[in-house]
């Protein structure tokens, strides 16, 4: 039997049912005027009456539909399981044919690729312990004790560089001594490679691929491979003879990584067609798998969770935890919609994805056609692994940066619609949610007709910078979570896209110099807007939170200077306490006669390569930025 034909005769039983609900609920009520009374005796009624007929109706809807029953109620938001890989088959098909007919229609929602990251390891700096006298620099991260992987990492004694498909351990102190002290050989299909030091253990880990194997019925119509994540540990305590004491590889994309004290979590994501393509039959289905120092293991179906929202469900999602003193492993999986971004405290991962959700008319009461941003909220605790909650708000997310965990509240700055768009308007906005998710409070409608173009949360403040023309600065107060107020305003050319704090009142940005278009091409083009230019690193002083001001700045070159800062905070290094600021540069510049013969205006000309390497600053409150020289590399 046909699912259309399924559906109508499930929906003539119902009417039936119906109908004899009715008949026999007419008589008792005339006997009782008690609306309590009356409701219980037509609810026993109900049971006792047609138990027989509601069992029938239940079957005859979980055995022709299914999951496609189950997607047709009203969400609950809950999270669940799988019995067996039939009932995954059945939802993730259910939910393609749902989100895939004339009914549907899908927006903005696809995994974000990876920006490649500057060989160079910048960073805050600090030590590797209390003990060690040696200062050297880290992992640039986002939030203390939260470390993020990297291409270069050391302990201030050693430099563990990943280059060339090895891992080159480096001694490099005392300077003397300096010498590659040994290599480690990587497998030749793993890139995007990452590492992580703890103490006396180096982890390296990046995507890979598997040919799937043959299925219990020695069937197989795969023609392509299997995405995988590869990870690795070594004991390092012999630098020399480094030794791998865990080999893992699970399917899935890598996505990222963090390191929370000795526990590391890796984020994989598996697209739902290489899991079961579609239109084929049930024994094309790839079970996940994770394979631990040559085991392979397939991943049992009641371990892979799913929430029932209204929405896309195209990727699943593997986190996989490692107890770095046990090497003991911890993994669940989660069919979710597809993770652009990630926002990680001490105790939590925050999963974002950014769509466009048409809900069916058969699921929810109205439709929706804005973007909006669904949140998965993972908690994580010395290994342990458990979704928590989920929770949306209007608007896409820029980056990681525009996240925040504070007091067991959790803040999100989105943009909403387009500033291009002539019926979609852009707007800013920045939603306070509580640790369930919920909206608690929010300030909308912040720079319309511009984007963020980037965002910095520090306590009980926030700092953000948007743009069409010129640089809207922005400082908030965020001290009441349920009352965040725009404090303060700036207005300068150009715009910062990404923020690091100086100190608790001073803001460096990094982004681009800008200059206004021409009238007459504005006019032509229907649009007020400018172009960017060099690039501008700016120090803001935010003593006084409603009045910010710009006290230092510095442009390098003209248009087409670039830097990988702008797009990778790991490439950037900073030491208050050293006033020392290096930057990656590839510097362009535009020759002087151009520049003369348009009076100095340069628009929209492009620069001539002239220069790549790091650029030394002196920076203080004092003399601002003051360049101290350049490294070639």
């Amino acid at each position: 039997m046909s699912r259309k034909n399924a559906y109508k005769k499930s929906i003539m039983l119902l009417g039936i049912l119906i109908c004899l609900c009715f008949i026999s609920t007419s008589t008792i009520s005339v006997q009782t005027q008690d609306p309590e009374s009356l409701g219980n005796i037509i609810i026993t009624s109900y049971y006792n009456s047609h138990k027989a007929i509601i069992n029938l109706l239940k079957n005859h809807f979980f055995t022709q539909f299914n999951w496609f029953y189950l997607l047709k109620q009203k969400n609950s938001y809950e999270l669940r399981s799988f019995s067996n890989y039939k009932q995954l088959q059945e939802f993730l098909e259910s939910n393609y044919e749902k989100y895939n007919t004339n009914y549907w229609m899908y927006g903005e929602s696809s995994r974000n690729v990876m920006m490649p990251q500057s060989l160079k390891s910048d960073s805050t700096t600090g030590s590797s312990n209390e003990e060690s006298s040696i200062d050297f620099s880290k992992t640039n991260i986002q939030v203390e004790g939260v470390d993020e992987p990297d291409l270069v990492k050391t302990d201030g004694t050693y430099i563990y560089l990943l280059a060339n498909l090895k891992i080159y351990i480096i001694k490099a102190y005392p300077s003397e001594d300096a010498k590659v002290v040994s290599e480690i050989e990587i497998d030749l299909n793993s890139y995007d490679s990452n590492i992580f030091i703890n103490n006396d253990k180096l982890i390296v880990f990046g995507s890979s691929y598997r040919y799937p194997v043959l299925y219990e019925d020695g069937i197989s119509d795969w023609s392509s491979s299997v995405s995988t994540t590869i990870v690795k540990v070594y004991d390092i305590s012999d630098k020399e003879e480094p030794e791998l004491i865990k080999d893992i590889e699970l399917d899935g994309y890598y996505f990222n990584a963090r390191m929370i004290g000795d526990f590391v979590y890796i984020i994989t994501t598996e697209n739902s067609y290489e899991i079961y393509p579609l239109y084929k039959d049930e024994n094309s289905i790839n079970k996940p798998q994770i394979t631990i120092d040559g085991e392979t293991t397939t991943i049992p179906a009641n371990d892979i969770y799913y929430v029932d929202i209204p929405d896309r469900i195209d990727v699943m999602t593997n986190i996989v935890s490692i107890d770095l003193d046990s090497t003991d492993i911890n993994q669940k999986s989660f069919l979710l919609g597809s993770s652009q971004t990630m926002y990680v405290s001490s105790n939590n991962i925050y999963l974002v994805y950014s769509n466009y959700g048409y809900y069916n008319r058969f699921v929810a009461d109205e439709p929706n056609n804005e973007q909006k941003t669904v949140i998965h909220k993972i908690s994580v605790n010395a290994g342990e692994i458990n979704y928590d909650s989920q929770g949306e708000v209007p608007g896409r997310v820029l980056n990681q940066f525009s996240m925040d965990e504070h007091n067991n509240f959790f803040r999100i700055a989105t943009t909403k619609g387009y500033v291009w768009s002539s019926t979609e308007k852009s707007s800013n906005n920045i939603y306070v949610l509580n640790e369930n998710l919920k909206v608690a409070s929010s300030i909308e409608n912040i720079a319309p007709g511009e984007q963020i173009y980037s965002a910095r949360f520090m306590g009980d403040k926030a700092y953000l910078v948007t743009f069409k023309k010129v640089d809207p600065f922005f400082t908030i107060d965020l001290s009441d979570p349920y009352n965040p107020k725009v404090m303060g305003k700036l207005k300068i050319p150009g715009f910062s896209d990404y923020l690091h704090p100086f100190d608790e009142t001073h803001i460096i940005g990094i982004g681009k110099d800008t200059v206004e278009a021409e009238d007459d091409l504005k006019l032509s083009r229907g649009i007020d807007f400018a172009w960017y230019q060099g690039l501008k690193i700016a120090l803001f002083d935010v003593t006084d939170f409603e009045n910010p001001i710009e006290i230092s700045k510095v442009i390098i070159g003209d248009r087409g200077t670039n830097s990988p800062v702008l797009y990778n905070h790991k490439a950037f290094l900073f030491d208050k306490e050293k006033k020392l600021l290096v930057i990656p540069i590839s510097l362009y510049e535009i020759n002087e006669e151009v520049k003369q013969q348009n009076n100095g205006y340069t628009g929209n000309t492009y620069g001539e390569f002239k220069y790549q390497g790091a650029y030394v600053y002196r920076l203080d409150l004092e003399n601002g930025f003051q360049l101290k020289g350049k490294i070639t590399h």
